[in-house]
């Protein structure tokens, strides 16, 4: 009998890239869409589309025996039925037409980094790109990061994602890993390789000289 770890490690991943395959095989289509409906429903056409796309992927990648697929939008709330099970999954749908293929991500304290993403560069209105892969492996942090006054928001960069033609890279990773590690990193980047000045990099210093007064009050954290 599959089981709910084979949904996860084999069947999100294959439709995850399955879709992104149609989706940008679908130009003349995405050609067609209403990009940017309203503050609150952005890109609903696109996400039609993706379900359309979604559903046909299901049909091709699913080899379990007792699983059913119900898809929502917008973005893709995937509503699993296996063995009479219901478990709800998310693809997460992004779009930009920047030149630079950069666009503004979620905050960190309300996402899941591991979430499977389509994202689409509009390259012009002809011309569609897609690439896929976890959440997290499109983030961009910079060397030199300064912290913001709310939950951190990594910008999202198309080219870190994987072509659809690429074998889904299924590893997940933490909040640690994919975050407060990198923000740490720039943090001290900017004391020792100054770039722009920013009045955070004189509160980092006195961090710094704190934890350098008594090292071992640290050594637990």
């Amino acid at each position: 009998m599959k089981s709910e770890i084979d949904l996860e490690t084999k069947i999100l991943p294959s439709l995850t890239q399955e879709t992104a395959k149609l989706i940008e095989q679908s130009q003349e289509k995405l050609s067609r869409l209403n990009w940017h409906q309203g503050e609150g429903n952005l890109d609903r056409d696109f996400s039609i589309l993706s379900k359309e796309c979604c559903e046909k992927a299901f049909l091709k990648v699913n080899d379990f025996k007792d699983l059913e697929l119900e898809v929502k939008i917008p973005d893709l709330k995937l509503i699993f039925t296996l063995n009479k099970k219901r478990i709800e999954k998310k693809i997460e749908l992004k779009s930009t037409k920047s030149k630079s293929g950069k666009m503004p991500g979620s905050m960190i304290m309300s996402l899941d980094p591991n979430m499977w993403t389509i994202m689409c560069h509009r390259i012009t209105e002809k011309k569609f790109l897609i690439r896929y892969g976890r959440y997290f492996t499109g983030m961009e942090i910079s060397t030199h990061e300064t912290f913001q006054d709310r939950s951190p928001r990594p910008k999202l960069l198309f080219n870190k994602f994987q072509s659809p033609e690429e074998k889904p890279i299924i590893e997940k990773t933490t909040i640690n890993k994919s975050f407060w590690s990198a923000y740490a990193k720039s943090a001290i980047k900017r004391i020792l390789e100054p770039n722009n000045y920013s009045w955070q990099d004189d509160l980092i210093k006195e961090i710094i000289r704190e934890i350098k007064k008594n090292p071992k009050k640290f050594k637990d954290i």
